[in-house]
């Protein structure tokens, strides 16, 4: 079992891996100016959306929380008022 994993080790290529570009024979010899790309891997791109997602709901759960300090202010000193009469 051993020597099917490492003959599949083996038989795994570059272009197999996820995430890893591509270089062409003629990049590798100079035979073009410009650079391979790195390709960002979707489950990055897709985590970054997420995390603003949750900023997003964090931002207005605080925005709640502020209009609601607001009113319990109002009432406080509403209440402060009654009281002294």
């Amino acid at each position: 079992m051993v020597g099917s994993k490492e003959e599949a080790k083996m038989k795994l290529e570059k272009h197999d891996v996820p995430g890893v570009s591509q270089t062409s024979a003629s990049v590798m010899n100079g035979e073009e100016s410009r650079q391979s790309v790195r390709r960002r891997p979707a489950g990055l791109m897709s985590r970054v959306r997420e995390i603003d997602c949750m900023l997003a709901d964090i931002q207005a759960h605080m925005q709640r929380l502020r209009l609601e300090r607001t009113h319990l202010g109002l009432m406080r000193d509403e209440l402060a008022c009654t009281g002294a009469k």
